[in-house]
Parts: structure tokens; sequence; C-alpha cells
């Protein structure tokens, strides 16, 4: 689940991204960064009982569940892990996957963005187009929520603008990751839900469902304009 460090004698946790390196505060917030910045299934795999990023189902089982039983059928370990070839002492070469991160330069917003998948990048390209949307902006605020006994923040994905005076906030997710199941993403949602709701704004977790939509109403604008 990631490398615990004490910070410079202060006895202050920080914990450390096992896919990158990078450095957090929280275990939770480094569990949110592995969720969104990662690739499932080969960077990291999600524990089906408490929801953390984690490598090696089977070790996490015995060393936090170990009265659980592991539950079947499921991948057990991430896919990128070096395994020896049969017979021998070597281990078989592997390509760590790459990941479409970047900058996207957006007229509408005025500044860069910068994408975590390609997912987000799509999105932000077919906005650029839709001329419903006068300006939209990336991770523009954050609020509170509270999951498993402790607050936490949620940075909201999107802030869209449209031509007729509405917002709509945006969450851009893997439909594999919006089930009951996740049950930190539903906290969030459902506090991004309220305060959507008191601001007069329209709160909506967009998938790869939504984003097959917005290409159609894209093309239909097209056709108009010809």
């Amino acid at each position: 689940m990631g490398l615990f460090f004490e910070d410079g004698g202060r006895n202050k946790r920080s914990w450390q991204c096992f896919c990158c390196g990078v450095f957090y505060d929280s275990l939770e917030i480094m569990n949110e960064h592995i969720i969104a910045s990662h690739e499932k299934g080969r960077e990291y795999i999600e524990c089906p009982t408490c929801h953390f990023c984690i490598r090696d189902l089977k070790i996490h089982f015995a060393v936090k569940h170990p009265k659980r039983i592991m539950p079947k059928d499921v991948q057990t370990r991430v896919t990128i892990w070096h395994d020896f070839k049969p017979g021998t002492s070597k281990k078989k070469k592997t390509r760590k996957p790459h990941f479409r991160q970047g900058s996207f330069s957006s007229k509408k917003s005025g500044c860069d963005i910068h994408y975590r998948s390609g997912m987000e990048e799509e999105f932000y390209n077919l906005l650029e187009q839709d001329s419903d949307v006068e300006s939209y902006f990336a991770e523009p605020f954050k609020i509170p929520y509270f999951y498993n006994g402790k607050w936490h923040d949620y940075i909201v994905d999107l802030r869209i603008n449209y031509t007729d005076g509405s917002t709509e906030i945006w969450e851009i997710k893997p439909a594999t990751q919006t089930g009951p199941e996740y049950e930190q993403n539903q906290a969030k949602w459902a506090s991004m839900h309220n305060h959507a709701q008191n601001m007069g704004w329209q709160f909506i977790v967009q998938t790869e469902v939504a984003l097959g939509k917005l290409k159609k109403k894209i093309a239909r604008q097209r056709q108009l304009l010809n």
C-alpha cells in the first residue's frame, strides 16, 4: 500500500506512491492519487474489502484481513510485476505501460490544462468544440467530505459554464469505478451533489458512456454548420 516514512525526526507520517514515488501526507490521499493517476490492473489492484490500492492481494489479505476469506476469481496481483521464466532463474522482461498524460491548451479557458488520462484529454477536446460551452476549468475548487470517521478534501475535476448561464460540475471516472462498492467515491460525490444543489449547479459523474454521447453531439453540431 505504499511506503511509510518518518519526516526528518518530526514524527510526521509520509506515504510514498509505489507506482511513481510521489510522497503524500495522508494514506487516503495517496490512495486517491493512485486511482486517479495510474492504471488499474497493471500498476495496482484494489482490495475488494477495504478498497485500498495494493500490488499483491494474497499478501494484503494475510496482513490486513487475516480472518477473512480472500474472494475467488479476482486478479491477485498487478500484471507488470516481473515473473520468472519457466525452468530458469531469469526474470521475464516486462514493459511499463505508457499513460497519456500531458497538457491541453484551451482557448475557452485561456490556459493550459493538465490531463491524467486519455479520457480526460478526449473530454477537454470535445468541450473545446462544443458550441454550448462558454468556458471550463479543471480542478477549480475543493470541498470537504466525511468518510470512514474522518474529514477529507475532494478536488472536483471540472467546472463547465454554458452559454445559457447554467453551470455543471463534472467528475470524470471510468464506469468500473462508479459502483456502490467504491464507498469513498460515493461519499465525496454525495457531498458534491449537496454543494452543487446549494449553488444552483448540477453535479454529474461522466464515464465512457457520456464521452460517446458528447462525440455524437459534436458531430450533430458540425452537420448543422455544413
